[in-house]
């Protein structure tokens, strides 16, 4: 529930005696309509456009470190993942629902790639916290995020920033906002970064991990009437970044020395065993040196929306959203120089279309307000990657040294909603949700050979024979006569599926159907015994639903997809503001019943061993508290604090650790991972920030600040024994930013001297293994730079 808030109110704040803004008085659309956040009977951390821009919140990994409670990591791959309280979902398909939802306006940006450049030009951020499904639908058991863009003005105005860090880092916005007739407003807002890279390669003189982006916003107000309001948001943005490399741990041979194949013998000379583990420092990394990490990824979305108020108290609102996603990387996988798990080019497409319409009516006096609506979405994905291991042990053995993993999903999700407020009396408000959802996923998925890949030459007296070949060979010699003895092998060609289905024993492509419906719901009250004190209690449940994986799979068990989960969420807290407005103290503690967590985990192929899949955890249990507290003792001084604890822990799930062959095939081994926490869950998560503001002189003003953002450890997936456990740790931080420069009185200019985790803390966010490897994915290091930001 943390607050932070700048020195100027925005459109959505709540008026104000004076320039000051005292805590509590940021407007939030938590429940889809205008309330003040103290007034919110939920977990809402609310941060303003102007708290955004002070700590140059750029993105949600950037938002983690302000708000205690939400984690960011990313897969792999380079696409993010989001876990709010230690709800998350950690895969690497494009088309992988998240746990925590993002939308901008209220609009949908349905899957988390989605959402890398939205954070600039902004109003605000609300991060609610727990299930959102009766207001913002399916998959957000963990909460969402709602990005709120900075809107129109009726007088022009205008503003620019201008500013240079490390890496030679150059930043670049500006709006200009204004009516364009006495019906119509309008505001372009665009901004671009460009820098060098910040990782250094320590087998050689290289670096990586430049930023190019760019991003561009225009709105349009049109108001030709007192009761109808047309608004459309046009974004647009690329990003040329570099894909960030990981930092090898430690080497681990998948496949002993000694095994042989159609590729040739593992051996003790084999040039990987000598790959050099990354120094542990936060820029150091290596990468395959002739086909580095890359990114050209880019991003297009329509948003309209009318208003019509069909009688005082009554309004109709339509929300529409297309958007046309295109993705184009090139990632590091096993963080060495050799290529030994890179994937050398990861393609992919997004067209979502989603429809909402709602009446909202009460409120004016009256003592009820009430929603009811109906949601369409439509989302296609379109992804291939192409995976290359020549190096590494399986590349060695198997006979081909690389496949192409594709994945087409194609999502419908279908769902009405209620919402009600009921005021019993002027102390006590009952509130109930409910939404029915029906989702719908059609999937086409495979492993194939890569078109016009050559492979390369082998070791002498083996040949490299391709993914075809082999699996020619494998399948009707090692697996069918087990699983289907008697049954004609029809042979691999071209382009076709490898992976194999059990129940015909004939490979080939893998489609399939998954239709899912839940009803989400909430209860709650709200209790004011007395002027600027809130007691609530809430129960809510939500549902995410199921997935299908993206895998270089050997059999269709890999494709199975999980089921959707469920969460149920006991809640209650307070908020309380004193001293007229100037001290604020909120509180909450909750328990979620977590049910059948979707997770990416190993499953046990009859051929080769663990493999990447998805499972479902059948229980978890988290249960937490979260502490804010924020003050203002003296005019320009702002101080919070705020803390949030986690007890995330499986409760029951049986997991594969390794495996013993059965019949001639490898069957898994499974153990209790009961009282394991869960991933990206740390037990503690805190941020303590202070700004102060003060006079130089009648014409100039002075201020400084800082933000502490810390956590205690966590692990990046689930591990049963200690030593897996310290292997997969993600070490406890503590990140220092600092700020300080001059304003002038009217707020005209600023000059801001910043510097980010100024004490350059090593740090990860996650860690995983790449078949041969287990690294690391370093946080950035010490940044520092100038921006100069004028208005007019």
């Amino acid at each position: 529930m943390l607050l932070l808030y700048g020195g100027t109110a925005s459109a959505q704040e709540a008026p104000a005696a004076s320039s000051e803004i005292t805590a509590g008085e940021i407007v939030v659309t938590a429940n889809k309509r205008e309330q003040r956040l103290q007034d919110v009977g939920l977990t809402v951390t609310a941060l303003s456009g102007e708290t955004l821009a002070n700590k140059r919140i750029n993105n949600v990994a950037d938002l983690a470190m302000a708000v205690p409670g939400l984690n960011f990591s990313q897969s792999p791959e380079s696409k993010p993942v989001y876990t709010l309280r230690g709800v998350g979902f950690y895969e690497l398909s494009l088309a992988a629902y998240p746990d925590v939802t993002t939308y901008i306006d209220q609009a949908p940006l349905p899957l988390p790639v989605l959402s890398a450049l939205t954070a600039f030009d902004l109003e605000r951020v609300e991060v609610l916290k727990g299930p959102q499904g009766t207001l913002f639908g399916n998959n957000a058991t963990g909460g969402a995020i709602n990005f709120v863009a900075a809107k129109p003005t009726d007088e022009f105005h205008a503003g620019l920033n201008l500013g240079y860090g490390r890496f030679n880092a150059i930043e670049a916005s500006g709006f200009v906002s204004g009516p364009i007739s006495d019906t119509l407003n309008a505001r372009l807002a665009v901004k671009t970064v460009q820098s060098d890279g910040w990782q250094k390669s320590y087998t050689r003189d290289a670096t990586n991990g430049k930023t190019d982006t760019l991003a561009g916003r225009l709105l349009l107000d049109w108001k030709p009437t007192d009761r109808l309001t047309v608004s459309l948001n046009l974004n647009a943005w690329k990003d040329r970044s570099d894909t960030i490399a990981p930092q090898v741990q430690k080497i681990e041979l998948q496949n002993p020395v000694g095994t042989c194949g159609f590729g040739g013998c593992i051996g003790p000379d084999m040039p990987f065993l000598n790959a050099e583990l990354a120094p542990k420092k936060i820029r150091a990394a290596d990468w395959n040196p002739e086909l580095g990490p890359y990114q050209n990824n880019r991003f297009k979305q329509a948003i309209g929306r009318i208003d019509y108020q069909l009688a005082d108290t009554i309004t109709l609102t339509s929300l529409s959203s297309y958007i046309d996603f295109k993705l184009d990387n090139r990632t590091e996988g096993g963080g060495t120089f050799y290529e030994d798990l890179d994937i050398l080019q990861n393609k992919g497409s997004v067209k979502s279309f989603s429809q909402e319409l709602r009446l909202q009516g009460g409120g004016s006096g009256l003592p009820y307000r009430w929603v009811l609506g109906a949601n369409y979405e439509n989302t296609k994905t379109k992804e291939f990657f192409d995976t290359h291991y020549e190096d590494h042990s399986s590349g060695y053995q198997q006979g081909f040294t690389a496949a192409r993993s594709i994945s087409n999903q194609n999502m419908k999700n279908y769902a009405a909603f209620a919402n009600l407020e009921f005021d019993v009396t002027d102390h006590i408000t009952l509130k109930g949700g409910i939404r029915y959802t029906e989702a719908q996923r059609r999937v086409a998925l495979a492993t194939s050979q890569v078109p016009g890949d050559i492979e390369p030459p082998a070791q002498p007296g083996f040949e490299n024979v391709g993914i075809n070949y082999f699996f020619n060979y494998v399948w009707p010699t090692l697996y069918v006569p087990v699983r289907c003895p008697g049954t004609t092998y029809i042979p691999i060609t071209g382009t076709n599926s490898i992976s194999i289905d059990p129940a015909t024993c004939q490979a080939g492509l893998f489609t399939d159907k998954l239709t899912e419906r839940s009803t989400s719901w909430s209860i709650g009250a709200d209790f004011k015994p007395m002027p600027g004190l809130l007691l609530y209690a809430n129960v809510s449940k939500g549902y995410k639903a199921g997935s299908y994986p993206i895998a270089g799979a050997a059999t269709w068990d890999q494709y199975r997809p999980v089921t959707q989960e469920s969460l149920l969420d006991y809640e209650a807290g307070f908020k309380w503001t004193g001293a007229g407005g100037k001290v604020m103290l909120n509180g909450a503690a909750f328990y979620y019943d977590y049910q059948d967590k979707q997770l990416r985990a190993k499953i046990i192929d009859p051929i080769f061993g663990p493999l990447d899949g998805l499972v479902n955890v059948p229980k978890s249990t988290i249960k937490g508290a979260e502490a804010e507290f924020s003050v203002r003792p003296v005019r320009g001084l702002n101080v919070s604090l705020a803390a949030t604890y986690l007890d995330a822990k499986v409760k029951r799930y049986e997991g594969v650790v390794g495996s013993r062959v059965e019949d001639g095939l490898l069957v898994p081994i499974l153990a209790d991972f009961s009282g394991v926490r869960l991933p990206f869950a740390p037990k503690w998560q805190m941020n303590a920030a202070f700004d102060y503001t003060f006079p130089v002189s009648d014409s100039l003003n002075a201020f400084f600040g800082a933000n502490l953002s810390a956590q205690t450890k966590t692990i990046g997936t689930l591990k049963l024994t200690e030593a897996e456990k310290e292997e997969y740790k993600i070490k406890g931080r503590a990140i220092l930013d600092l700020n300080a420069g001059f304003t002038s009185a009217d707020e005209r200019w600023r000059l801001t001297f910043w510097g980010k985790n100024v004490t350059n803390k090593y740090y990860w966010i996650n860690v995983n293994q790449s078949y041969d490897t287990v690294v690391r994915y370093a946080g950035r290091p010490a940044e520092y730079g100038v921006t100069l930001g004028m208005k007019i």
